[in-house]
């Protein structure tokens, strides 16, 4: 009978140890799981921020492209849009719109013939013309007062030819004139009012007698 006790005691220790065998095991085993999925958890947040992060930079870079392009765009037009170079391009002129380009290019010759003048000093023919440049603005200016119209502002300093020396100089001013002879003959064109036809008509043959 004793002997029968101290065998079910040891079975009982036995069972008891399996037991808490199996229990640590387990725990064991749900404590890497849950460690497996918050590194699970932590490195899909950190996918999907560096996502995140490369979309933005994504979207920001085609952002900046898109201004470039822009700044190309308008940087490149700028030219065609003043002056008589502009009215030539211009197929849809309106009489304000051929006052704006008339003005545009006689400030502009002006402007060509103060800067030959400050650049390489008082000589003919440029300091004959200058002052017959300053007429043409004065006669434009009378027909934007005469149709209330506003006068563009004088942007001319932003177009001027630069020249290496004089020969240079004469051929820009030549090249001005003969664009400017062309603007005219396009206006003179267009259905517009006798005084307005007169006035071109001067200012061109005075642009003939320039060149």
């Amino acid at each position: 009978m004793k002997g029968r006790k101290k065998m079910n005691s040891k079975k009982k220790l036995y069972g008891s140890a399996a037991l808490l065998s199996l229990l640590l095991l387990v725990g064991c085993s749900a404590d890497d799981d849950t460690s497996t999925n918050d590194s699970s958890a932590g490195g899909s947040s950190e996918m999907v921020e560096s996502s995140s992060e490369t979309a933005n930079s994504s979207e920001q870079d085609e952002s900046m492209m898109e201004e470039s392009d822009m700044e190309e765009d308008e940087s490149n037009d700028a030219p065609y849009s003043y002056g008589a170079v502009g009215a030539m391009a211009d197929d849809n002129l309106t009489m304000e719109e051929m006052f704006t380009y008339a003005i545009q290019d006689e400030q502009l010759a002006h402007g060509e013939y103060a800067y030959v003048l400050e650049t390489f000093g008082d000589q003919a023919p440029f300091n004959n013309i200058i002052s017959s440049e300053a007429q043409h603005i004065t006669e434009m200016t009378v027909l934007f007062e005469k149709y209330n119209l506003a006068i563009p502002a004088d942007e001319s300093a932003d177009h001027i030819q630069r020249a290496a020396d004089v020969r240079e100089a004469l051929d820009n001013c030549a090249t001005g004139e003969v664009d400017n002879i062309a603007m005219y003959n396009k206006f003179l064109e267009q259905d517009i009012p006798d005084d307005v036809r007169a006035t071109f008509t001067a200012l061109r043959n005075a642009s003939e007698g320039h060149l």
